[in-house]
């Protein structure tokens, strides 16, 4: 056999690496086998083909679950951008265009951010299925992590240095009161009045939470958190019930949540809301897409 002939058979292919792909994601050679359509026997001999051939254990066992090696994580990005490039190319070649068809996976923190964002794209691109999840912004990053999700609209300081994008908004981080709260009349709250007071906030995975408990604890304050609730909805609504006050980000009180920012005397409380992806997913028509309508509206 000549150099060119053996070099085609050991050729890595696309076949092993989504099944590869496929039995991290859901932990199991069954799994993966059930989900792309083969046997369980045809997933477990392109793995060993793999690691037979790069001398390289790529998955563990542990018990019933599989699980990348620290020589696959690495890769993992990158073999999820390149599935999802060749998945792009078959529906352009399938369709004849860009875009016919496909699907985009957005987790969101602060859905008055996201969502006019995310209607804007799906009114230009009625054919790409959205999936939109409202979470923290630790859990968006999470899902970055597992490889489950393809845009994430977050709150923190900058972007994690694992993940490209581009800032969306920055604002202040506020305590949202009814407007006839005492504070209400009052230009800025100190950190020894809001000692004094009752504080909604988001979970304790929130990017403005953590802004927010970083910068009591640099001023020596400790503040009373008497709920920790999963959506500003929610905060709002009690706050209008007089449970409490809210920590929010400027940006997203509305008219209609029924509550005034009132300022805190802390020019460190700033939160950034970044709209973020991975970076070897940059390329991927959806993403890129997304990535343009984002200076449209």
């Amino acid at each position: 056999m000549d150099n060119a002939s053996s070099r085609s058979k050991n050729a890595l292919s696309l076949v092993q690496l989504r099944a590869l792909e496929a039995v991290v994601r859901t932990g199991s050679f069954s799994a993966a086998a059930k989900e792309i359509g083969v046997s369980q026997p045809s997933i477990s001999n392109h793995v060993q083909g793999l690691e037979s051939r790069f001398k390289t254990r790529l998955l563990a066992k542990s018990g019933y679950s599989v699980s990348a090696t620290p020589a696959l994580e690495g890769l993992l990005p990158r073999i999820r951008a390149v599935l999802a490039l060749v998945g792009d190319l078959e529906t352009e070649l399938t369709h004849q265009k860009a875009l016919a068809s496909g699907e985009l996976r957005i987790g969101y923190s602060t859905y008055q951010l996201a969502i006019p964002k995310i209607s804007h794209f799906m009114s230009s691109h009625p054919d790409i299925a959205i999936e939109a999840r409202a979470l923290a912004t630790r859990d968006i990053l999470d899902l970055f992590e597992n490889g489950e999700i393809d845009i994430g609209f977050i709150t923190g300081r900058e972007i994690p240095a694992e993940l490209d994008g581009e800032l969306l908004v920055k604002t202040r981080i506020v305590i949202a009161a009814p407007p006839d709260h005492p504070l209400a009349t009052k230009g800025k709250v100190t950190w020894k009045d809001i000692g004094k007071l009752a504080l909604l906030q988001r979970e304790s995975s929130s990017g403005t939470r953590k802004i927010f408990e970083a910068a009591a604890t640099v001023a020596g304050c400790r503040p009373r958190t008497v709920l920790a609730l999963g959506s500003w909805g929610s905060i709002a609504t009690l706050i209008r019930s007089g449970v409490g006050v809210g920590i929010a980000m400027e940006a997203e009180i509305t008219e209609r949540d029924g509550c005034v920012a009132i300022q805190i005397d802390d020019p460190s409380l700033v939160a950034h809301h970044y709209v973020v992806w991975q970076t070897d997913m940059a390329k991927v028509a959806a993403v890129e897409a997304f990535r343009d309508s984002l200076h449209d509206v």
